[in-house]
């Protein structure tokens, strides 16, 4: 009974290497890798970023301004449109506290 049990472990603690057939060889192909790129230019897409940072600091000048810059460098349609939905919202916030 000893010798079953502890040939039970010794199975399955190899992972059953010991019981495989040697005679299939494993074909192991490289991974594929998927590049995901942003269709934004970086100088836009950063210039969104540090203006988000800027609403929330409550510096609201500077975020126009970079939202502005953004949307001088913006070259793609989507981004444009979320620029300019930024001003109009940075925009009233600053005739909110005038």
């Amino acid at each position: 009974m000893k010798r079953v049990v502890i040939l039970a472990l010794v199975v399955a603690l190899t992972g059953c290497t010991a019981l495989r057939s040697k005679n299939k060889t494993a074909v192991h192909r490289p991974a594929t890798y998927k590049v995901v790129a942003s269709p934004y230019s970086s100088n836009s897409m950063q210039n969104l970023y540090i203006g988000r940072q800027y609403v929330a600091e409550q510096r609201y000048e500077l975020a126009k301004e970079h939202f502005l810059l953004g949307l001088a460098s913006a070259e793609h349609e989507n981004m444009r449109e979320q620029l300019v939905s930024e001003i109009t919202a940075v925009n009233r916030l600053i005739e909110t506290l005038r």
